[in-house]
Parts: C-alpha cells; structure tokens; sequence
C-alpha cells in the first residue's frame, strides 16, 4: 500500500506542474517552487540563451526536477547542482537539479547553468547510472570538489545568462 500511495503522490506532483505554478515553461522542466519557477519564467523572457536551453531539454528524452538540496551530503554546500543519479520512467530519463540559491537574477542564472548541465549529459549521452554520468563528465570538465564536477559550458551559459538578465533589466 505504501509503494502505491508513494507513486500516487509522485505522479500528482509529476501532472500538477502547469496548475500548481502557472508559469509558461516547457512540460520537460519541473520546478517544485512556484516562485523559482515564475523568476525562471520571467528570465527565460529576457534571456535568449535560458529560453534556448529550457527548449532544448524540450525536445529530449529527459525530465528535469529543480528541488531543494537533500538534507545531507555535498550538494547541501552548493547554490545548485545536478545531481549524477539518473532514473527512468518509461522512455524518459529523469534527472535532479538541486537549488537552494536565492530567487532573483542571479539564482536564475544558477538554474541556468545547472540546465546546460543537464542538457550535456541529455544531449552528449544516453547515460542512465550514475557511473555513466561520471564518466561523461569526467571526460567533458574537471573536478573542482568532492562530487563536484564543472562544465567549461555550464560555466559560460550561467555568466551570459546573468549578463542577458541584467543588461535586460537596464532597459
């Protein structure tokens, strides 16, 4: 009964996206907090390079949640991440972004980066286990902590966002 009441739930949270936010973002991108999710809304209007990477993982096999961090481990020190445990769901590959930056421009921008991220191992790869995923960026980055891996690109698409965002705003 418990396995039952978990997967009800799980697949309100997974259909409620559109009613519980009201935001325009595409179907593969489900972000839990309302208010990330109209600012991401609202950055992917005045972003160009956020409205691209938000259609891109559109048009994949993945599904990406934005969560707040677990309670424990290394992804509780970051102000976003994603996290290298991939799972299925019929067709999709489900992945995690974790998000505990503050919700303005900048935390947009962290979203954004996290995205580009996304899209990498989506896009580069059909990795469905954790060990494919840190091997892919093992291959694509480098290590800049324990369980930290960074993205040359990843690293960009957060820059450019954040000065899209803010030359955006001066208008």
């Amino acid at each position: 009964m418990r396995t039952l009441l978990a997967a009800g739930l799980l697949g309100i949270a997974a259909t409620s996206h559109a009613t519980a936010c009201e935001t325009a973002l595409p179907d593969h991108v489900r972000i839990l907090d309302c208010r990330l999710a109209a600012a991401v809304a609202d950055g992917a209007a005045r972003s160009p390079i956020l409205k691209d990477l938000l259609e891109r993982v559109e048009r994949t096999d993945g599904l990406v949640f934005v969560t707040q961090p677990p309670m424990v481990g290394p992804a509780t020190r970051l102000l976003g991440g994603l996290s290298h445990n991939v799972s299925t769901a019929g067709r999709y590959r489900v992945l995690r972004i974790f998000f505990s930056a503050r919700v303005d421009d900048h935390g947009v921008a962290v979203v954004g980066h996290e995205l580009r991220h996304a899209l990498e191992l989506l896009e580069l790869s059909t990795a469905r286990s954790r060990a494919e995923v840190d091997e892919l960026f093992d291959r694509l980055g480098w290590r800049s902590g324990t369980d930290v891996v960074e993205t040359q690109a990843a690293v960009d698409a957060g820059y450019a966002i954040e000065r899209e965002l803010t030359a955006a705003k001066r208008r």
